[in-house]
């Protein structure tokens, strides 16, 4: 973009831009020339399509706020369910998304996020 932002040829993209909506194809006689633009057009477009990715590519991606991941554990999950912690602690690991546990025996814990992404899903059917 610098040709365009930094005024080194700012005014050529929109000129050519202008001329080619301006041009006349059907005014064109000659089949050759016909096939010459046809090949100068698909080389042109072809181009502008590998530029436009590249900068696409460039262009840093929009960084919204993080927010850590906020993890409950079995008492707080017990009050979101509406359910005992007992039963909580009973139900099988992949009964209710976004477990995690390091190893048997460790502390358990849920993805609030998920967890309650997976009560609006629940609660919508």
């Amino acid at each position: 973009m610098s040709g365009v932002a930094d005024g080194n040829g700012s005014g050529r993209p929109q000129r050519l831009a202008a001329i080619l909506h301006r041009f006349r194809v059907d005014r064109i006689d000659d089949p050759i020339l016909l096939e010459q633009l046809q090949e100068a057009a698909l080389d042109f477009i072809s181009r502008t399509v590998v530029q436009q990715r590249f900068l696409r590519r460039m262009t840093p991606p929009a960084a919204g706020p993080v927010t850590p991941i906020e993890w409950i554990d079995a008492k707080e999950l017990a009050v979101l369910l509406h359910r005992s912690e007992s039963t909580v602690r009973h139900l099988p690991p992949d009964a209710i998304p976004g477990r995690r546990q390091a190893k048997k025996g460790y502390r358990v814990a849920w993805n609030k996020q998920v967890v309650l992404s997976w009560l609006a899903e629940c609660s919508s059917q």
